[in-house]
């Protein structure tokens, strides 16, 4: 069985749109402003890497991500630490 669908060209210029504006708006949640940065270059570090910057092991990492205590970036099932949101997280959290 064959179903054939038929769009106008407003309808596909709409469909167009649609999809364009969902697209962007998935990106800005992957990728906030507030990473992007004009004078520093992004370092992405996977989950080995983030626990040898911070000295942890990979279940004490595990542990701070899901208890919200360090911020990570979630792309499919993989897991990235922005290396300077880390260290400015570090410095943060000294503070106090």
């Amino acid at each position: 069985m064959d179903v054939k669908f038929e769009l106008s060209k407003e309808s596909i210029h709409e469909l167009g749109k649609i999809v364009q504006e969902s697209v962007k708006k998935e990106m800005k949640n992957l990728f906030p402003e507030n990473l992007k940065s004009s004078t520093e270059e992004q370092v992405l570090l996977n989950r080995k890497q983030a626990c040898k910057l911070l000295g942890c092991s990979l279940t004490t990492l595990y542990y701070y991500q899901r208890d919200g205590k360090i911020p990570f970036h979630q792309v499919g099932r993989k897991i990235f630490f922005d290396k300077a949101e880390l260290l400015n997280h570090l410095k943060v959290e000294s503070k106090f």
